[in-house]
């Protein structure tokens, strides 16, 4: 469980923000598991199935239930460079502070550009007409994207430079990975107490929090 925790906050980090013209609003995204390490595969059905994105200009928030009681959001501030991991296990709620180095160390493929082969293939996802590329980064191999072009490019590492916005896709967490297609896309305003913490939270650093993870989850 503490490897899903912590590839959820390395996915927070690569996930799209959207660049050129602003947008505000959710998407909500459906997951896949794949190549789950044993521990994780006999547990496959307790496994989150769903992710909600909200961004609102430089600010992203990414919610996943954990199950078993555990819940997670990570915000992360674009402009800053750092982030905030908000843990709520079995009523014990952590909002734990990320530097950007934590940041950085989190996302390890971060200094490697994607290169990207247009290919003919399309598909409707969430109501949007998406077409295929394949995505090369070294070390990494080859994965499928399918993206629109009726949203603004994604400005992340992972898709720097694709021709649009990626609606599905799959992240790479070292131990397994996860296949992400959106589900809805939906503008709305957002309030800005969504990217702040919450009452009720204990603050801690990332190191902390990492020492308290393995305490907890048996290293």
């Amino acid at each position: 469980m503490k490897n899903l925790v912590l590839a959820f906050v390395a996915l927070a980090i690569a996930l799209p923000t959207f660049a050129q013209k602003k947008f505000e609003g959710t998407i909500t995204f459906g997951l896949e598991y794949q190549d789950l390490p044993a521990e994780m595969a006999a547990m496959s059905a307790m496994l989150p199935d769903e992710m909600t994105t909200q961004i609102k200009g430089d600010k992203t928030r990414l919610e996943q239930s954990l199950g078993m009681g555990m819940s997670q959001v990570t915000i992360t501030d674009l402009k800053k460079g750092s982030g905030t991991l908000l843990m709520n296990m079995m009523g014990k709620k952590m909002a734990v502070e990320m530097s950007k180095d934590d940041l950085k160390d989190m996302d390890k493929k971060g200094d490697k550009k994607p290169e990207f082969k247009y290919v003919d293939g399309t598909k409707k996802i969430a109501g949007y007409e998406c077409k295929k590329a394949l995505v090369i980064v070294e070390g990494a191999g080859e994965m499928e994207v399918y993206y629109t072009e009726a949203l603004p490019s994604g400005a992340n590492k992972q898709f720097e430079g694709l021709n649009g916005f990626p609606l599905e896709y799959v992240i790479d967490s070292g131990q397994f990975k996860m296949k992400m297609t959106a589900k809805t896309v939906k503008a709305e305003t957002l309030g800005a107490d969504l990217f702040a913490i919450p009452d009720g939270y204990d603050k801690m650093t990332f190191e902390e929090f990492k020492t308290a993870m393995g305490g907890m989850m048996g290293g």
